[in-house]
């Protein structure tokens, strides 16, 4: 860690809202910044750089309803053409598991094919599937040499990649002034991306004093750069909560639809939450689960959960328990705690699929270790019944704890309750047990 001093004299030089913006240099992301009927008459013509730019769009709802399928199509073209973007982008789709079965070894293969021939884009593929240890074993250094490889490529995105590295000390020691480096050199090459990380370290106080009016002014240059979405949903996020400006929920719509409609998910999922609940905006449940399911298919995990709570509790939509548990499986696929506790309750309780106590319980557990508190609240309460995991009050008293901790509202009751029967040694140890915890996250 640094002193704020000194993070704050790197930060203070970012660019003013009235400098050109530099050029985008990759021709695919320049087309992509052209009416969509541009793109669509150079897709037609068969120009590959026009297909992957395309089909980039149609993945992300750019171009209308999203549409892997149509996506993968011309990625595969522009793939036979000997395009690496496309190439790239075929690995993007089997890391998605977009119109093809989810296969990360599938996408490392492409990525590193597509690689070889010059794209930087995949060696960030590359350096993002090391850093998460999908389909590989998790290694931060090979994510940094990917990330560096790209940088020295020329790739506008591989900045920010490398400094979230520094910034959550992956792989390096923990270091605020080297990602405020990356993130500030991010945003001079006209990234909104590198403005949305600098305003992010203002929001959160991350190596500078914390700074919510800061960071609206760092996410206002953003919304003006290239790749605005994401600091444009950072400013509907702003007047959502009050932080930085003046609360103003119509303001926070405005801004999520801004962002939603260049391909935001976080977006998307915010302005369907908006509209379910008729805040800032008239409230409009069937445009609520367009952008809800839009934000889902493009893989956010809480739009998932989401979909399948409504599902399973018929809230706003019939009763499905096929698609709630569909969606549940979704998220837990991700390998998301809160995804892994919402399937392990579908299994457990039988919502669309048949009860699978030993499917349900395992996931459970899961979800527990990694921190999750509704997962250890229930825990708790099994590991007190005897419900499909060892009878164990010294057990059971641990995992409430640890809930109680993580602010679930239904563990204190069930500490007081389990404490009643139990000796001072057992409370003692249990204690013991839940302070000595870890969480596998």
């Amino acid at each position: 860690m640094i002193g704020a001093f000194l993070l704050m004299a790197m930060l203070a030089a970012e660019p003013a809202p009235s400098k050109p913006l530099p050029p985008l240099k990759d021709p695919v992301e320049a087309l992509e910044e052209r009416p969509l009927a541009e793109v669509q008459a150079l897709a037609g013509k068969g120009d590959p750089i026009g297909e992957v730019a395309l089909a980039d769009m149609l993945n992300d709802g750019r171009a209308g309803d999203i549409d892997h399928a149509r996506a993968l199509a011309l990625f595969q073209k522009a793939a036979a053409a000997g395009n690496a973007d496309a190439i790239g982008d075929l690995g993007f789709m089997s890391q998605m598991g977009w119109a093809v079965p989810q296969d990360y070894a599938a996408a490392m293969a492409q990525y590193r094919k597509a690689a070889d021939m010059g794209g930087s884009d995949a060696m960030l593929g590359i350096g993002y599937l090391y850093q998460r240890g999908l389909g590989c074993a998790l290694d931060y250094a090979q994510a940094m040499a990917w990330y560096q490889k790209a940088l020295a490529a020329g790739n506008i995105h591989a900045g920010d990649f490398i400094g979230n590295l520094y910034a959550g000390g992956h792989g390096v020691a923990e270091d605020d002034a080297k990602a405020g480096t990356f993130y500030q050199a991010s945003a001079n090459a006209g990234n909104g991306f590198g403005y949305e990380n600098l305003g992010s370290l203002y929001a959160h106080g991350t190596g500078v004093p914390k700074d919510a009016a800061k960071a609206v002014a760092l996410y206002r240059l953003g919304a003006s750069a290239h790749f605005p979405g994401g600091p444009m949903y950072l400013l509907g996020s702003a007047y959502a909560s009050g932080s930085g400006v003046d609360k103003d929920d119509a303001q926070a719509v405005q801004w999520y639809r801004r962002s939603a409609a260049l391909g935001s998910r976080d977006a998307m999922y915010a302005l369907a939450v908006d509209l379910e609940k008729g805040r800032g905006v008239d409230l409009d449940l069937e445009t609520s689960r367009a952008w809800m399911l839009k934000s889902a298919d493009l893989g956010y995990v809480s739009a998932q959960i989401h979909l399948g709570n409504m599902y399973a509790q018929g809230n706003g939509v019939p009763i499905d328990a096929a698609q709630a548990f569909k969606w549940y499986k979704a998220a837990s696929d991700q390998n998301d705690k809160y995804g892994q506790y919402a399937l392990g309750r579908a299994y457990m309780d039988g919502i669309g699929t048949p009860v699978d106590l030993a499917k349900g319980i395992a996931l459970i557990q899961v979800s527990a270790q990694r921190g999750y508190y509704a997962a250890q609240n229930m825990l708790g309460v099994y590991s007190f019944s005897g419900t499909g995991v060892a009878k164990d009050k010294v057990t059971a008293l641990k995992w409430l704890i640890l809930a109680v901790d993580g602010g679930d509202k239904y563990a204190p009751s069930g500490v007081t309750n389990i404490e009643a029967g139990m000796s001072a040694d057992d409370i003692t140890k249990a204690k013991a047990e839940a302070s000595a915890f870890k969480s596998t996250d």
